[in-house]
């Protein structure tokens, strides 16, 4: 009897201890805006906000996060009254968004454009731009469905999927790296988001060899088609 009681004891106290862990955890998901670390809900990755979540403070913000910050798009709301739809990176309004100014009973909206927090004015961001090509006889990027936030990379050689391909990486700020048959591809990822691809590649008689860097920024949603050609 003194045995069975002695066991319910330690289960009762590991179930205390396994439990507060997960609320210490969750306690511990921080967000780096000082006005907006009140209380927070949504994903958490190492002790900081990160993926969809909402935080309340003396401001408000709901949307996307990444690394504490917002990071993506994500309505915020100052304490004013004042409200920012669009989207965000690193905290900061960079992208495509609306200011709403509540005055008289009425709205007055500004849409634009913000670079660094700072408004730029009505300009249109391109969908993607090419930074760096090297090694790539001609390159295209086209949208290829609206939903989603990726893309996927073909690289072909005499109109063929290249198969003498060595040393492949491809880097992206944010989302998950997958293969789709012959495709390298990334999917879930925060607008905006760059990407550099490198890899070695023999030419078409397999007689030299050559590096390849192709680097590129993608700000609009939906998913991309990269293709190559070497």
């Amino acid at each position: 009897m003194k045995n069975k009681k002695t066991h319910f004891k330690t289960s009762v106290y590991l179930l205390i201890l396994f439990s507060g862990s997960i609320l210490y955890a969750q306690d511990e998901c921080k967000v780096l805006n000082p006005k907006l670390s009140g209380s927070y809900t949504g994903g958490c990755k190492k002790g900081l906000a990160h993926g969809k979540g909402s935080a309340v403070g003396i401001d408000s913000y709901e949307g996307r996060f990444s690394k504490g910050l917002p990071n993506g798009e994500g309505t915020y709301r100052w304490d004013d009254g004042v409200v920012y739809e669009g989207d965000w990176s690193k905290g900061e309004r960079d992208g495509q968004g609306s200011m709403i100014y509540p005055t008289d009973g009425q709205d007055s909206i500004v849409s634009g454009i913000w670079k660094d927090d700072v408004y730029m004015g009505k300009i249109r961001i391109p969908p993607y731009k090419i930074t760096m090509s090297r090694g790539v006889i001609r390159s295209s990027i086209r949208q290829i469905n609206e939903m989603g936030s990726g893309f996927r990379v073909g690289i072909y050689q005499a109109g063929r999927f290249n198969n003498d391909i060595e040393e492949f990486t491809m880097v992206c700020d944010s989302g998950e790296e997958y293969i789709s048959g012959r495709f390298y591809a990334i999917q879930n990822a925060i607008l905006p988001y760059s990407v550099s691809i490198k890899y070695r590649t023999w030419n078409a008689l397999h007689t030299s060899q050559s590096e390849v860097v192709f680097e590129f920024t993608i700000n609009d949603p939906g998913t991309f088609e990269v293709t190559l050609h070497n």
